[in-house]
């Protein structure tokens, strides 16, 4: 599960169609890194991917890789918008715990949710002030 931070800050700041082109850096971002598996946006700023076979098993890999595109990605970036910061969790099916499909699903969003407090934490919301500086 991936979940865009700030989308509703640079919508509101800088206008809907930075939020778009926010969407489809991150969007390209998670297609990029993610390339051989099954990608949904499952909301106005989520988006899941579906983990098989090799994916699954090098997931590890791929979120080193994707956290190491998102830095080059914000560190290149030339406007606020363009600062792709996006929360990600990632949760294994397992029978054990998992009566359906949903179960991992949420599993997975509370992961994302408390990776994304964490990184709002080191990364707070845009201000008035950041735009005016």
């Amino acid at each position: 599960m991936f979940d865009c931070d700030d989308l509703k800050s640079v919508n509101d700041v800088f206008g809907h169609d930075k939020g778009d082109a926010y969407l489809q850096a991150a969007s390209q971002l998670i297609s990029r890194v993610f390339r051989d598996c099954p990608i949904y946006r499952i909301g106005g700023d989520e988006f899941a991917v579906i983990l098989q076979g090799e994916s699954l098993r090098d997931r590890d890999e791929l979120v080193g890789r994707f956290d190491e595109a998102k830095k080059e990605v914000c560190a290149s970036a030339e406007n606020k918008w363009d600062e792709v910061r996006i929360a990600l969790g990632i949760a294994v099916y397992d029978p054990a715990l998992d009566s359906f499909v949903n179960d991992t699903a949420r599993r997975a969003d509370k992961i994302m949710y408390e990776n994304k407090r964490r990184g709002k934490e080191a990364h707070p919301l845009l201000s008035l002030s950041d735009i005016l500086n």
